[in-house]
């Protein structure tokens, strides 16, 4: 892991590290490393968790150097201090809340309970990444890893989906640079609140989703609805089935449609192929004196994968799909807009087919708070 070279206004880190016990020798030690690091790489923005060890020495250099604080949290925060502040011991709590309350946000990756699944952890990792990379577009700041590792320990994930290792892996497969810090000798005898256990059959993925429905739909009259079968579903069927397996799953009722697609570019890429197809639809579709189209949310998170209880068939569920189907109702006909968390995704998978823009922090409906929505379309071919 070679050393970065400081950009001319300074660097902006996604961080990481170990988690160990409080109170070591080795620690005041390692604290003095990442602030060297921190000084030495000009990091005046940061974005990561607060777990007990690494995360939070790095926040309180970040924070002592007068730099930029940004907490993402994988789940709800009473959950995450069980889960990964005290199984250091109680010392960390207080040094958790000093950092929260000094930080200039909190994001959370998603807004739910642990339900002792590493594919929580692995999103948040993504999203911290992304948002540093997203804010590295609007500063003249190089986005960096820092990443405090150790030889003898590699990780507490038995599923390697998570972790340090895993996040300074994923960093580098984007051709980007790491900032090594030697964890030193810190005491490691974490002790962890027990998992809740998976119902048999049932698995978690992180995965792309998109719901969409068509505005004028319930104004059509009975003589129109054969047409728009025809036309609107038609199109869609054509779409979805040119992209072959990246379609997971993929569900319709009335005018609506639920997809699943395995990675974040694909799912970009079918939602604007969705609105390319429907740009030209017959008149009689357009009830009169209204405006009808197709309105598409998209989002990345993590969700249920299991067996529909009623019909036997396939099922993909959770918080983070009932977020997106919040998203299609506030968005114009014609357009696609996306979640923060999304964007942030196409920048981890380093995806330059389409650019997004900031439509600002929006209200959803069904009291589904506020969230950072951007338009997504195409990048123009030069």
């Amino acid at each position: 892991m070679a050393d970065v070279e400081t950009a001319a206004d300074g660097t902006i880190a996604s961080y990481c590290g170990h988690m160990f016990e409080s109170g070591s020798a080795a620690e005041t030690a390692l604290a003095q490393k990442i602030a060297t690091a921190v000084k030495d790489n000009a990091i005046r923005i940061a974005y990561g968790p607060l777990a007990c060890g690494a995360d939070i020495l790095i926040a309180e250099a970040i924070l002592n150097a007068g730099a930029e604080l940004n907490v993402v949290l994988p789940f709800a925060a009473d959950d995450f201090i069980r889960e990964s502040v005290l199984c250091g011991g109680e010392e960390w709590l207080a040094r958790y809340h000093a950092c929260m309350e000094r930080a200039a946000s909190a994001h959370f990756a998603t807004s739910g309970a642990y339900v002792g699944d590493d594919n929580q952890f692995a999103y948040n990792t993504r999203l911290a990444m992304g948002l540093a990379v997203l804010r590295s577009q609007e500063l003249p700041l190089e986005p960096v890893q820092l990443a405090v590792v150790s030889d003898a320990f590699k990780s507490y994930s038995l599923t390697g989906l998570a972790g340090t290792v895993a996040d300074i892996a994923l960093w580098q497969d984007l051709g980007r640079t790491t900032i090594s810090i030697p964890a030193g000798d810190v005491p490691r005898d974490l002790n962890f609140p027990p998992k809740p256990p998976l119902t048999e059959g049932t698995r978690r993925d992180i995965r792309s989703i998109i719901f969409a429905d068509y505005k004028g739909f319930s104004r059509l009259g009975e003589r129109e609805l054969p047409l728009f079968m025809a036309e609107v579903m038609g199109r869609i069927s054509v779409v979805l089935n040119a992209h072959g397996d990246h379609v997971e799953f993929r569900n319709t009722w009335g005018d609506a449609i639920y997809v699943i697609i395995d990675e974040p570019r694909n799912a970009a890429s079918i939602a604007l192929d969705l609105q390319s197809a429907l740009d030209d639809l017959p008149p009689e579709l357009t009830p009169k004196g209204e405006i009808a189209g197709m309105r598409i949310g998209v989002h990345f998170g993590p969700i249920w994968v299991g067996t529909d209880q009623i019909t036997g068939g396939k099922l993909c569920y959770g918080g983070e799909v009932n977020k997106t189907a919040r998203i299609e109702p506030v968005t114009p006909v014609g357009g696609v807009y996306c979640t923060e968390a999304f964007a942030a995704a196409l920048l981890v998978d380093n995806c330059d087919d389409c650019i997004f823009t900031s439509h600002g922090r929006t209200q959803l409906p069904k009291d589904f708070g506020a969230v950072e929505l951007y338009l997504l379309e195409r990048a123009k071919q030069l």
